[in-house]
């Protein structure tokens, strides 16, 4: 049936229509608002698996899938930002009139950060870490906003004499002089910055750059080049002297006994993704016939692909196999074998899947895992999606960065911010941010460490590298 008519044979009324509705919070969000309207008091929830605490409360702990509805405990009103920005534009639904600074607060005691509003300061002076504390609205909107605002934290209500959350249980009992000099030593290390050269991957050709090494005394050279410029540990995917990638245990073991003979302090990390079509028994043999002090984990599977960046244009098309048996053997396998395993992050999914297998109990800490930016087929590089991944880290987990091509010295730079480490190489990216082909993986070594040092941190040692990964020199 056509309803083809004029306009002028309608009778219109122009108007508008009302649609009160009333909104739920749900559970958490109730008490988290009650609480924080009736006495000003903020709190979240703490999973008693892993002791995150999150902010806003949520039900269910995103690491280990654990119900903490009712594990409540009261947040510090002081912490950190973690990021902000500034809104530039008005809006009707904003808060506050632009401009004004929106911050990533993380609070004291908590793990998970929350946006709000930044006053009392002017952008050019916000800073990644500065201390803020909370300031409470004088008239409740049982909303979010019975926090008014954040502003830069007093002194005198940084050195509070109310022990954290954390520590109460241990206040009133005076550390040791052994204890005072471990926290020093943990201070002091928290400071540094281990870089990792990843000398040639698995695809990466001398046609592309000639210092790819593929020899075993090629590899040798280029990580003593590495180690000396301050890199403390090297990643490898051993090679054939046609330059393909190998899986064989006489080749790999030899590139891996020429690096330790050369620079016997250097870390080295193995591959067990070898290369593309290997079987999963040709991936994890190899790691336990050398054994190396740590080797890569693998934990999803996705596309990896040669896909160029500008056209779209599909080159080579490859499904990366890492099903949850891989996963859960390998790790079991590099446990059991004294090999500390670093996971490898392409995204989020990957670190979900980690957690799930996690559950078994059989992985040991320090964790450390390697975020991995700009694999087609994997996340490319984004600050907000680097901060969301730093943020779901098991409490206490180390975390190096990596970037494909362009991605690598934004990533690294982050990395660096942010308090975790960095890793460059002729596997990841064949040049220098000039642009220039890039003289070895040691050239892209000597910018990670100015990069190290603009944002402040010491370079480590292969021994402190160590330390700081739970890595046991062979």
């Amino acid at each position: 049936m056509s309803l083809d008519f004029d306009r002028k044979d309608c009778f219109v009324v122009d108007g508008k229509l009302a649609l009160p509705y009333t909104y739920f919070a749900g559970r958490m969000g109730s008490k988290f608002i009650t609480t924080l309207r009736d006495e000003k008091k903020i709190m979240g929830v703490k999973c008693p698996v892993c002791n995150k605490v999150y902010v806003p409360p949520r039900q269910t702990c995103e690491i280990d899938m654990t119900d903490i509805r009712e594990n409540w405990v009261e947040l510090r009103n002081t912490g950190e930002v973690t990021n902000f920005t500034v809104i530039r534009y008005d809006d009707k639904h904003l808060p506050r009139k632009a401009p004004f600074i929106l911050a990533l607060v993380k609070l004291d005691g908590a793990d998970s950060p929350f946006a709000h509003i930044l006053e009392g300061i002017v952008p050019e002076e916000v800073t990644l870490g500065m201390r803020v504390e909370a300031v409470f609205a004088k008239a409740t909107t049982s909303t979010i906003l019975d926090i008014d605002h954040f502003e830069p934290a007093r002194v005198s209500k940084v050195q509070v004499s109310e022990p954290a959350p954390r520590a109460q249980e241990h206040a009133a009992v005076p550390k040791s002089k052994e204890e005072l000099d471990q926290d020093e030593r943990r201070k002091a290390m928290s400071k540094k910055i281990i870089i990792t050269a990843a000398l040639a991957g698995a695809a990466t050709m001398k046609n592309q750059n000639p210092a790819v090494p593929y020899s075993p005394q090629e590899f040798a050279d280029d990580a003593y080049k590495c180690w000396k410029a301050g890199a403390a540990m090297v990643h490898v995917h051993a090679r054939e002297d046609s330059g393909m990638a190998t899986h064989d245990h006489g080749r790999i073991k030899d590139t891996h006994d020429a690096i330790r003979e050369k620079c016997p302090d250097l870390i080295v990390n193995m591959s067990s993704a070898v290369g593309m079509g290997k079987t999963a028994e040709q991936r994890i043999s190899q790691i336990i016939h050398v054994k190396p002090e740590m080797a890569s984990l693998n934990t999803n599977t996705m596309n990896f692909s040669l896909v160029d960046r500008k056209s779209g244009k599909v080159f080579i098309d490859f499904v990366f196999e890492n099903t949850f048996t891989m996963l859960q053997d390998f790790g079991k396998a590099m446990e059991e074998a004294g090999v500390k395993p670093e996971m490898e992050l392409y995204d989020m999914g990957g670190l979900d899947n980690w957690a799930l297998i996690a559950k078994q109990g059989f992985f040991t800490r320090p964790f450390n895992f390697n975020f991995v930016w700009g694999v087609a087929g994997g996340q490319a590089f984004r600050p907000d999606a680097f901060m969301t991944m730093k943020h779901a880290l098991p409490e206490g987990a180390n975390f190096t960065t990596c970037g494909v091509g362009t991605d690598q010295f934004p990533a690294i730079t982050m990395s660096s911010l942010a308090g975790g480490h960095m890793r460059v190489g002729l596997e990841d990216n064949i040049r220098i941010p000039t642009g220039e082909l890039a003289k070895g993986s040691y050239e892209q070594v000597e910018w990670a460490v100015k990069i190290a040092q603009i944002a402040g941190r010491e370079v480590a040692t292969p021994d402190e590298a160590r330390a700081i990964m739970g890595l046991r020199k062979r």
